[in-house]
């Protein structure tokens, strides 16, 4: 038996998670792994809570973490970059292996902290989609295989909206606020509903499976803020529901990076992926499709994920050949690969939603079809319901054929400046076939 002594920087939900897991299932993960941890030390800026330590010193200062001899792996689960990016820099400076949820470190700084000694000593499966191997699954389970294709609902926050603007027929901003009051989204929810977090978690995975490389500004990124119930329940018409998805393509002509709301056919198994929950659906050569599906967030789903990525470092650090086998890896000189081109999103096709708000009067559907028709866009399906006296406005919804996103942009901007168009028109692609 190997035991491996803990920091942990940040005591905040998931170090708790950690702490409760040990504390629970401790025995079990030694008899499972051969590697027992011990918590030896605690840094966190913010005050001690009333939580048992389990005899672990506490302290404010994060220093103390480098500084401490008995430490041998530092979880980092402070968030954010600043204090947590530099804990992380110097941890593997020193040689001493970290453990981190910190996906927005990881789309930022990824190709310098993946760098040299980083590859063997930083583990990071709990900044993706929390409790799911996603990771692990992508870099040793599937690493046999190229790659073809990834969709994956990836914050729960987005998914949880849409299912109670869905079930419930409750607008945007109140399931917002319902969202905050139970935890599931922040104070400040910018990062969840603009695309932001799910963006960094797509960096990552992009990197992995894919180029290589940690680009977020390679990712197309667009929110949720633009659905309404109305689009909700005109998708449900056509036999889809709404998701927020990251998608990465292999392409012929590069690779597709984009985080944005699409139409997933109803029968599809990522459009019965409800509440909080996220999934991960790959597609390669060798083993076809396979779905990742679990809890995305929460203390002790995430501290699982921290908890496996320290058990495989312990077992990694049983024996002093696996130190020197690491040692050795560490200084190989790496085979040269190019990474594949990313494709812009004005290159990007896809079939789309459109929800156009027109005035009732003769003739409009006929001067939409004619505007997108100049665009060579043709209509796979349409929606069009009387206007009620109260409401003289009345929604077009059509269904396009795929079309490059350069075109259809200029036919969004030639629809838009009809004097027949009462508001903003609502724009959403549809899923790649799934």
């Amino acid at each position: 038996m190997t035991e491996i002594k803990l920091g942990i920087a940040g005591l905040g939900t998931v170090a708790q998670g950690v702490l409760a897991l040990i504390r629970r299932n401790g025995v079990l993960m030694t008899q499972r792994s051969g590697v027992s941890l011990r918590v030896v030390r605690i840094a966190s800026r913010r005050e001690k809570p009333e939580v048992d330590l389990m005899g672990a010193r506490f302290s404010t200062d994060l220093d103390d973490l480098l500084n401490d001899p008995d430490v041998d792996v530092i979880l980092e689960l402070i968030g954010g970059e600043g204090v947590a990016l530099d804990l992380i820099r110097r941890a593997l400076a020193s040689n001493t292996p970290v453990v981190t949820a910190n996906k927005a470190v990881l789309a930022a700084h990824g190709n310098e902290l993946m760098s040299g000694s980083g590859k063997q000593l930083l583990r990071f499966e709990a900044s993706v989609a929390g409790a799911i191997p996603i990771i692990r699954s992508i870099s040793d389970g599937l690493a046999a295989n190229r790659l073809q294709s990834l969709f994956g609902i990836i914050n729960g926050t987005c998914n949880y909206i849409f299912g109670e603007m869905e079930a419930n027929g409750t607008p945007f901003d109140e399931v917002l606020a319902e969202a905050q009051r139970l935890g599931y989204a922040e104070a400040d929810p910018s990062f969840d509903i603009d695309g932001v977090d799910a963006a960094h978690k797509l960096t990552i995975l992009l990197a992995l499976g894919f180029t290589g490389e940690y680009d977020l500004s390679a990712v197309h990124i667009e929110g949720i803020r633009h659905v309404t119930v109305a689009d909700i329940q005109f998708a449900k018409e056509l036999g889809y529901r709404i998701k927020h998805l990251g998608i990465i393509q292999n392409t012929d002509v590069g690779v597709e990076a984009r985080v944005h709301c699409a139409l997933v056919p109803s029968n599809a198994l990522l459009a019965n992926v409800n509440g909080v929950m996220n999934a991960v659906q790959v597609i390669s050569d060798g083993a076809g499709e396979t779905l990742f599906s679990g809890p995305g967030a929460g203390g002790e789903a995430t501290a699982s994920a921290v908890l496996s990525d320290t058990l495989d470092l312990g077992k990694r650090m049983a024996t002093a050949a696996d130190k020197e086998d690491s040692a050795a890896k560490g200084d190989m000189a790496e085979p040269s690969v190019i990474a594949p081109a990313i494709l812009p999103m004005t290159d990007v096709s896809s079939a789309n939603y459109l929800r156009i708000p027109t005035q009732d009067r003769p003739g409009v559907f006929a001067q939409v079809t004619q505007a997108l028709s100049e665009f060579s866009i043709s209509i796979d399906a349409a929606i069009q319901h009387e206007a009620s006296a109260s409401q003289p406005v009345v929604d077009i919804v059509l269904l396009t054929n795929a079309v490059v996103e350069s075109a259809m942009n200029a036919a969004l901007e030639r629809l838009q400046g009809l004097d027949i168009v009462a508001a903003d028109i609502v724009r959403l692609r549809v899923a790649p076939a799934l």
